[in-house]
């Protein structure tokens, strides 16, 4: 588990889908219970929590609110593979 003393590193990684750039900022932390998910944002945007998915094999967006639907399947998949590589 990550103390508060560890320092807490931010992934930065650009992707293009349809076109469209994407910049992409991921702060892996981790659960009370040890699991690993990461915040993330998409071009500034308000940060998505996203955990592993183990049937998937990659992360995937597990936040609640109504903004999880602005991200598109695909662009989750994408980021979702991305972030299981950094693991």
């Amino acid at each position: 588990m990550i103390s508060k003393t560890d320092k807490v590193t931010t992934e930065k990684f650009d992707i293009i889908l349809e076109g469209k750039p994407l910049a992409v900022r991921a702060s892996r932390f981790q659960t009370h219970n040890n699991e690993t998910r990461f915040r993330v944002s998409i071009n500034d945007s308000p940060v998505y929590i996203f955990a592993f998915d183990d049937t998937r094999n990659r992360a995937v967006a597990v936040d609640k609110s109504a903004a999880i639907s602005a991200i598109s399947p695909k662009i989750e998949e994408v980021i979702g593979s991305r972030l299981r590589k950094a693991a």
